[in-house]
């Protein structure tokens, strides 16, 4: 016999809405994407558009033959167009009185790369409406390329490891510190392991939206490219929290506070050892990584500092 829990998950009461995806959807096991997904509609209710492009997320939201995964309204775009196309939308619904919440929903190749350029200047104009990147360090659905939010060192099928290369060779963009610099109405950092602290941030991105620009950068570790079994995905993305490699983090008109700050920072090789990608590093090239991490958690924590 199964026992009531007493202590319900508090997860759950920020859920306004049922589920809006099939039982069975395409993603791969394991992929935190889908909680990613299936968790943002439950928050922000079914009056919503999804703005994606081709990338992880598309075998899913496009839909497949005449059938569709979920029964959200979604705009398919290409990567250089999904943030001018959001700003339409949102404009759209905005004119006509609509109370319809917009997400651009891309990878971190098209909000790092190829698609920063109207990414940049919707932010910059102030468009109202919300833009979830999910980063998983990569083009992963194109068979793990290197993206501009690729970590240094880290093995990728255009930056192998081997004779002549040990992975990529150049530092990852700090993708969430130059939104920042934009100053935009509402900015966070979220994680599936922390699901609190993801859905207050998705809630409060809701209301903010009607006031400006909103930008969520949500870390998410794909479990094939970076070679991590299906069920440590989670682990991964609670040791990057620990390890400060991915700290939580908000920003409300460019001032930034932690809703998160490790006591003990865990080194970077807890972090490191969980998955394959990085496991051709020698000691030098870990101690880099550690550095990194040190000193982009630092100028957050002094911007943090500056302004509390």
């Amino acid at each position: 016999m199964v026992e009531t829990t007493k202590k319900r998950n508090r997860v759950f009461d920020y859920f306004c809405e049922e589920e809006q995806f099939s039982g069975g959807v395409a993603w791969c096991a394991g992929c935190p994407l889908e909680l990613i997904a299936r968790t943002v509609p439950k928050v922000l209710g079914k009056d919503m558009v999804f703005v994606g492009t081709p990338s992880c997320s598309a075998p899913v939201l496009h839909g497949q033959n005449i059938g569709a995964w979920h029964k959200l309204s979604y705009l398919a775009c290409v990567m250089t167009g999904v943030a001018s196309s959001a700003t339409g939308l949102s404009r759209y619904f905005r004119r006509t009185g609509q109370d319809a919440t917009v997400v651009a929903f891309t990878g971190d190749g098209c909000a790092t790369d190829i698609g920063f350029q109207t990414l940049s200047g919707a932010a910059e104009r102030n468009e109202h409406f919300i833009y979830l990147a999910y980063d998983n360090e990569g083009y992963m659905n194109t068979g793990n390329q290197r993206s501009s939010s690729t970590q240094k060192g880290a093995a990728t099928t255009t930056t192998p490891v081997g004779k002549i290369s040990q992975g990529k060779p150049t530092a990852q963009k700090n993708m969430t510190m130059i939104m920042l610099m934009h100053k935009p109405r509402y900015m966070a950092t979220a994680t599936p392991s922390h699901m609190e602290d993801f859905v207050k941030k998705l809630k409060k991105a809701q209301e903010m939206a009607k006031e400006g620009f909103v930008y969520l950068h949500v870390f998410s570790p794909c479990p094939v490219g970076w070679r991590i079994d299906s069920n440590q995905v989670i682990e991964v993305c609670r040791t990057a929290v620990r390890t400060n490699y991915f700290p939580l983090w908000e920003a409300e008109n460019g001032k930034p506070r932690l809703t998160l700050e490790v006591a003990s920072p865990k080194p970077v090789t807890d972090f490191t050892k969980l998955m394959r990608k990085f496991s051709h590093l020698k000691e030098d090239g870990i101690a880099e990584l550690q550095t990194q991490v040190n000193e982009r958690y630092a100028l957050l924590k002094t911007l943090v500092d500056a302004y509390k």
